[in-house]
């Protein structure tokens, strides 16, 4: 995971995901001294990286926003784009390499950037379910991306981050909505040891390193009824009251 590739283009064939505001321009033409950051993954075996996706802000190239009374006021400029990650020869390493400073006309600069992963669709699980993605969020600058990722609250740090998080496949089976939803649990991102959001300094490498348990699948179970209590199946068999809607993550890791 140390040898990341010096070689990987700057953004190569970008595809936009925001609306263009009025006539901005929102061509980023990096300087050659744009500072720069680079994204490596390690995708394990039944896993599915999704393209990276980045928002860039601009304080030259204004956009407009309402209050509650319609009222509208500006605000900085929004550039949102995705972006697929290179694959590293003979190995499972997928990466990017980005400039913080976009530059162009309206000197974007990056805000935010968000990295996506799910169980792969070929995979025996995913038959019959609902499959949700798991992200990380990594903020250069105040919040761009919402919170409804899943992700956390931002955690503030400084210099490079090499993050390995254990995975476990969740399934959860709604009675009340007759549905059921597969995703991968690797902690309560409500409790900032378990954050998935960063809210970063200084940085110029970010590694993110899932380690996923197949073997280790947690059921939780909604009750039948409008009230009760979703009951955790943990891999050894045994079951308990989930913790806030989630399972036990210091158990599951002990089960390892």
């Amino acid at each position: 995971m140390n040898s990341l590739n010096k070689k990987a283009l700057l953004l190569p064939t970008v595809f936009l995901l925001s609306a263009c505001y009025g006539k901005t321009d929102q061509t980023l033409s990096p300087p050659e001294n744009a500072r720069r950051v680079t994204i490596a993954v390690r995708v394990p075996e039944g896993i599915t990286l999704l393209p990276l996706q980045m928002l860039y802000r601009s304080e030259r190239c204004k956009t407009k926003s309402y209050n509650s009374s319609n009222e509208a006021y500006e605000i900085r400029g929004y550039n949102g784009f995705m972006q697929a990650f290179s694959p590293i020869a003979n190995s499972d390493i997928r990466q990017q390499r980005i400039a913080i400073d976009g530059g162009g006309k309206c000197q974007w600069q990056l805000n935010s950037i968000k990295v996506s992963f799910k169980i792969a669709d070929e995979n025996p699980l995913v038959k019959g379910k609902e499959v949700f993605a798991t992200n990380y969020i990594f903020d250069f600058d105040d919040y761009g991306f919402s919170d409804g990722y899943g992700t956390g609250r931002a955690k503030k740090v400084s210099g490079d981050l090499d993050i390995r998080t254990d995975f476990f496949p969740e399934i959860f089976i709604s009675h009340k909505f007759k549905k059921t939803t597969l995703e991968l649990f690797g902690g309560d991102t409500r409790h900032e040891k378990w954050s998935q959001r960063y809210r970063v300094n200084d940085i110029k490498t970010i590694v993110i390193n899932p380690v996923v348990h197949f073997n280790r699948v947690v059921i939780l179970e909604g009750p039948n009824q409008s009230q009760g209590n979703i009951i955790v199946t943990y891999p050894d068999s045994s079951k308990q009251k989930a913790l806030y809607t989630k399972p036990d993550y210091e158990k599951l890791l002990s089960m390892k």
